[in-house]
Order: structure tokens, then sequence, then C-alpha cells
């Protein structure tokens, strides 16, 4: 009995005070532990949140800049390929191609000649790539670094860390004087009008309608004159309205920019303006010709 009583009061011998003080000193280092690792991991998210304002700041400052970084280039994205030197007829032409693969210094796109045609695109040679990003058609200019010997057959073009932005000024524009159905779609004077498509270039077309919809409206195009070009409804987007007088009565011209329209067809719109543009040269000197005959015979 009096061993037991023995053993019972060991076994449940309070703890020491030192032993009283390791336990609360290891709660502490514990509280202490987590609480450092919970401001690292909230330092670390305040960070990152920070850098993520900047950057959104920073792209934000590059597109009202008109430029884009080339980290927005994907593999498999339509691009198209213009030579910067040569002959004008050279200079003119547009190939089109595909992004193949991207490195930190390079871009690799799919040789759009044959490889026996190839020799135009000799290292060193200065070309534009365009793609098309956001909105906008926006352009890289850079040189040949080589042509890949993998199947199918790459040309490596120096990558650049920015794209510019191709305004839509820029495009060559040419009269076509077509009948079209025009669909304001949302904003001030929503319906269905007719109206004549005044001309059309690659950022766009001009139409003449007797409505004046707000800068920002959506509108549908329907021409089936340029149903050739042009897919069977265009969207577009108005980003300039002026006045004018037809017979007597206002009407409005919407200067409207295309808004996602695919590459197909925007390369369409390219080969129609250049053809238009050869037509109205090829005519010009017809008539130089005439006038110079008359001359000579007066």
């Amino acid at each position: 009995m009096a061993v037991l009583l023995a053993e019972s009061i060991v076994v449940h011998q309070p703890p020491a005070w030192w032993q009283r003080a390791l336990v609360a000193d290891g709660q502490l280092w514990i509280w202490t532990g987590t609480l450092i690792i919970s401001l690292t991991l909230i330092s670390i998210l305040a960070l990152r949140y920070v850098y993520f304002l900047w950057w959104l700041n920073r792209i934000r400052l590059l597109r009202g800049q008109g430029l884009i970084s080339s980290s927005e280039l994907h593999i498999g994205q339509c691009a198209y390929l213009q030579l910067l030197e040569g002959s004008e007829e050279e200079r003119l032409r547009r190939w089109r191609t595909m992004v193949r693969h991207l490195r930190p210094d390079a871009v690799e796109v799919d040789l759009p000649v044959p490889e026996e045609d190839s020799k135009r695109f000799v290292p060193g040679t200065q070309v534009a790539l365009a793609v098309n990003a956001i909105d906008s058609l926006y352009v890289m200019e850079t040189e040949v670094l080589g042509i890949g010997s993998d199947e199918p057959c790459t040309l490596n073009l120096r990558r650049q860390p920015l794209l510019h932005r191709l305004q839509r000024r820029q495009f060559a524009r040419v009269e076509v004087l077509a009948p079209a159905t025009v669909e304001v779609v949302g904003g001030k004077g929503i319906g269905r009008y007719a109206g004549v498509v005044l001309d059309i270039g690659g950022g766009g077309v001009c139409l003449q309608v007797p409505v004046a919809p707000v800068v920002g409206s959506v509108v549908r195009l329907e021409a089936p004159g340029l149903s050739g070009i042009l897919p069977e409804s265009t969207r577009l987007t108005v980003v300039a309205l002026s006045e004018t007088v037809v017979d007597g009565h206002l009407e409005y011209r919407l200067h409207c920019a295309f808004a996602h329209l695919d590459a197909e067809h925007l390369e369409r719109v390219a080969r129609f303006v250049l053809q238009k543009q050869h037509e109205a040269m090829a005519q010009r000197r017809w008539h130089v010709s005439q006038d110079m005959g008359t001359q000579r015979a007066r």
C-alpha cells in the first residue's frame, strides 16, 4: 500500500518551474514563427499585387502609345510577312504565314515561299512581320536570321521587344460607291438604313447614311456589291463623324474601323485596294499618253 502511494505521488507530481518555462517558451516560439510566416506570405502577396498593378499600368501606357510587347505573340498565330527592301512590287507584296516557335531572341515563322525561291530571304534582309492582336494590326520591323533546316521549313526572324500598331490612316483607301444596308446596333439612331460605301481600306470603310450615331457605336454593314471582299454582315465601329449635303438634304459620313475582321478578309481587302490602285495608275498613264498624242497632233 505504501509503495502504491509513493508511485502515485511520483507519477502525479506537478512539473517544476523550469519545465513550465520550457513549455511556455516553446509555445511562444510557435506563435512567433507563425506570425513571421504569416507576415512573410502577406508581404509576398502585397508585392505581387503591386507588381501586377505596375504591369497593368505599363501595358496601358504602351497601348496608349500604339505599342505592345512581343510576348503577345503566340504559337499558331496567323501573320503576314512583307519585305522592306527591294523593288516597289516586292515591297507591296505580302505573304501569309504562321508563327511556329518563339524564342527569347528569335521568332520562327513558316517559310511563305517554296524553298527554291527562298533566296529573297537571305540573312540580313529587312522585313516586317504583322499580326492581328487585340483590335488592331501590329507590326514588328526586323531582319532575317536564317532559314531552318527542319520540316516544314521555317524562317528565323530577330525578335524585337515591341510591336507598333499600324495606324488606320496609314492604310490606303480607294473609292467604291457601293450601295449598302447599315444597321445601327446600339446607342443613338438604332435601326436599319440604306446607305452607300464611299471608300474602303485596310483599316475600315467610310459610309454615307441619313442618321448620325454617336462615335463608338457599333454598326453592321451589308454590302452585296462587296460580297467577294467582306463577309455577309461586317461589324464596324464608328470612330469619326462628319456632315455633308446631298441633293439639298443633310447626310452623315461615318468613318468606321473593322471590328474583329478575320485575317482572310483583311487580306482580301488589301488585294482589292492594291488592284484598284494599279487600275487607277494604268488609267492615269492612258490619259497622259492620250493628252500627249493630242498635243503632238496639234
